[in-house]
This record gives structure tokens, sequence and C-alpha cells, in this order.
């Protein structure tokens, strides 16, 4: 279902006069989206880690902890 999320701002008008702060805007989104898939991959490794040391509780919750931002905000 990930790939139907469709931004209305995703693409620019291709014109001379081209809006600054909508290009700032995307640029901005573009930047927590990074943001969002680092934390999951951090904490993909975290959980991982402590599922290799024997912490099932602890992994169990460092990897929803760091899924959840992900799932609601992309």
């Amino acid at each position: 279902m990930s790939s139907l999320n469709i931004r209305p701002d995703a693409a620019l008008a291709q014109d001379d006069g081209r809006d600054e702060s909508h290009q700032r805007r995307i640029a901005g989104l573009q930047i927590d989206r990074r943001q969002l898939v680092a934390c999951t991959i951090a904490g993909t490794v975290v959980s991982a880690t402590a599922l290799a040391a024997g912490w099932l509780t602890t992994e169990i919750a460092v990897y929803v902890a760091a899924t959840l931002p992900f799932a609601y905000f992309s």
C-alpha cells in the first residue's frame, strides 16, 4: 500500500518562475524521509544485535520503536 502514497506537491511545474519555497519544502520532505529510513535501519541493526545477544524483549521493543515512526509518517 505504501507505493500508493501520492503527495500533491511531488511534481514541480515546468516554468521559468519556480517558487523557491516550494522547492525548499520538497527538499525538507526528502530530508525527513531519509531521517526516518535511517532511524529504521539503525533500529533494525540494534534489534538484530539484541536478538543475537539473547535479549528477546529488548529486541522487540527496539524494533517496534524504530519502525512505528516510519509507518506513521511515510
